[in-house]
């Protein structure tokens, strides 16, 4: 539901890659013999991502973390360069608002090249739903539009002021930002 409204806030902007375009739900377990010759699925998803000018994901936070089918599916991105240097807006929604999955895709993300340029966390999600499960709160409503909107932004900025953006992220979170290199 969040991805609908924030790809509908994007479309425009250029090429755009959600979660819902990656069908993860076909990517095997990771093999890591298998990363540099991966199954079809894996080698689908690679394409996706890496034809996208930003990616947006969104995912719940289950058990205190990152579901494991989104984990599974970075990780065989390792090594793949099919985030590198790519605008990512990273969105979890939970109880206690996502918090700990945020901070491992920051840093699963962040690992991978990937420049996470937002982050947004949604507490409490049924309690903004309609009977339609989609976001029917306000506030929640516009605060996914302005998650959208920060990638947006993001896909067109100088490499400089890119670098900036990513490092007030990833800071918070231990990373440190010289890991990405020259952006230019």
């Amino acid at each position: 539901m969040a991805l609908e409204l924030a790809t509908g806030q994007l479309r425009s902007t250029g090429s755009v890659a959600d979660i819902s375009d990656v069908p993860i739900v076909d990517v095997p377990m990771l093999d890591p013999g298998a990363v540099h010759d991966p199954p079809d699925s894996v080698t689908h998803m690679r394409s996706i991502l890496e034809a996208a000018d930003g990616v947006l994901i969104a995912t719940p936070e289950y058990a205190g973390g990152l579901a494991g089918g989104v984990k599974n599916a970075l990780d065989w991105l390792v090594g793949s360069a099919s985030l590198y240097h790519r605008p990512v807006a990273i969105l979890s929604a939970g109880t206690t608002g996502g918090t700990f999955a945020i901070e491992q895709l920051v840093r699963t993300l962040s690992w991978q090249g990937a420049l996470t340029v937002d982050i947004l966390g949604i507490s409490a999600p049924r309690t903004k739903m309609g009977p339609g499960a989609g976001f029917t709160d306000a506030d929640t409503v516009q605060a996914i539009e302005r998650w959208a909107d920060q990638l947006a932004a993001a896909m067109s900025m100088e490499p400089e002021s890119l670098l900036e953006r990513v490092a007030g992220v990833v800071t918070p979170f231990g990373i440190d930002p010289n890991r990405f290199g020259d952006l230019g």
